[in-house]
């Protein structure tokens, strides 16, 4: 049947104005207006019993904990019942702390980094920190060589010209400058000399006794610290690690150890302050059982051992940093 023409057209219309007007009353719909939540207003009578308006009053319970027993608690817990016998009758015992292989590694170790850093006057003005902190601990190291209680470690004979020449070499190492860089060379190489067996060339005059302020900063010895405990980490997160990595284990800890120690000779910074005394002694003292237990594969003993360091070297920063 054929569609009329007539009727096509006003189909056609009346779609357009259908359109038109949909159109039209979209645009003149108004969006829904949205009703929120008023602000909560608050009295001071709402806070009471939520928040101490006295702390120390209202929170705390008891007394307060008199100034160096966290570090005695630490330093007690870490050595489980064993007296750490750092002390012999005539002088301190280095031998109780780190052994002299541990000790002749760090050394070729330390001689390793300058070979590495100390290579040309460019390099080393823009590295000259690194030479610093590798003299700094050589300068620690070779102190402990020189007051060793057995004749069985290496070096002992040069030690006291040598630590004063790698003290000397840290200082100097503060700046990037030609002269610093001659020193260090000059030290490097008889490093080098030493630990192939030979002579220490060095023209030094060693003290009757160690001044250990001149000997080493602490900050270098936080560096070294922060260095073993990261290295300790890994080794100590499950007995498979501990057991593949027993030797590193067994040398880092020996470092925190002395490490320790050092922190608190006479005239050190803040060496007789007791609550950071205690501190030093807890981590030494907890380094020391690591040690142990690496020597007897014991991982359970070790692994409570370094979290008890972690823990002295928290507690410590929290009041001294």
């Amino acid at each position: 049947m054929k569609i009329p023409n007539a009727f096509i057209v006003f189909s056609f219309i009346l779609t357009i104005v259908t359109g038109s007007t949909c159109a039209m009353l979209l645009q003149e719909r108004k969006p829904r207006k949205v009703t929120r939540v008023k602000r909560p207003v608050f009295t001071q009578r709402d806070w009471d019993g939520i928040y101490f308006e006295n702390l120390f009053e209202q929170g705390l319970v008891g007394e307060r904990p008199a100034a160096g027993q966290l570090g005695k608690k630490l330093a007690d817990t870490a050595a489980a019942g064993e007296q750490n016998p750092t002390l012999e009758a005539g002088g301190f015992a280095w031998s109780n702390l780190i052994a002299n292989d541990v000790l002749e590694d760090e050394v070729k170790a330390l001689q390793q980094a300058l070979e590495r850093d100390i290579t040309t006057p460019v390099k080393f003005k823009s590295e000259y920190l690194k030479s610093r902190q590798s003299y700094s601990i050589l300068s620690l190291m070779f102190a402990i060589i020189r007051d060793y209680d057995t004749d069985d470690v290496r070096w002992k004979k040069y030690a006291p010209i040598a630590q004063v020449a790698f003290a000397r070499s840290a200082a100097a190492s503060r700046v990037g400058s030609e002269q610093a860089y001659q020193n260090a060379r000059l030290r490097k190489e008889d490093l080098v000399e030493l630990v192939r067996g030979g002579t220490f060339a060095a023209n030094e005059t060693a003290p009757e006794k160690l001044e250990w302020p001149l000997v080493v900063d602490r900050t270098p010895m936080m560096v070294r610290l922060q260095s073993a405990i990261d290295k300790l980490k890994p080794a100590m997160s499950n007995k498979t690690e501990f057991t593949k990595n027993i030797d590193l284990v067994y040398h880092e800890a020996s470092i925190i150890a002395v490490i320790g120690e050092a922190l608190i000779m006479e005239d050190m910074d803040e060496f007789d302050e007791e609550e950071y005394a205690e501190f030093a002694k807890a981590m030494t003292t907890a380094a020391t059982a690591v040690v142990n237990a690496a020597r007897n594969q014991d991982y359970d003993s070790g692994s409570n051992s370094a979290n008890l360091i972690e823990q002295a070297c928290s507690n410590c920063h929290e009041e001294w940093r």
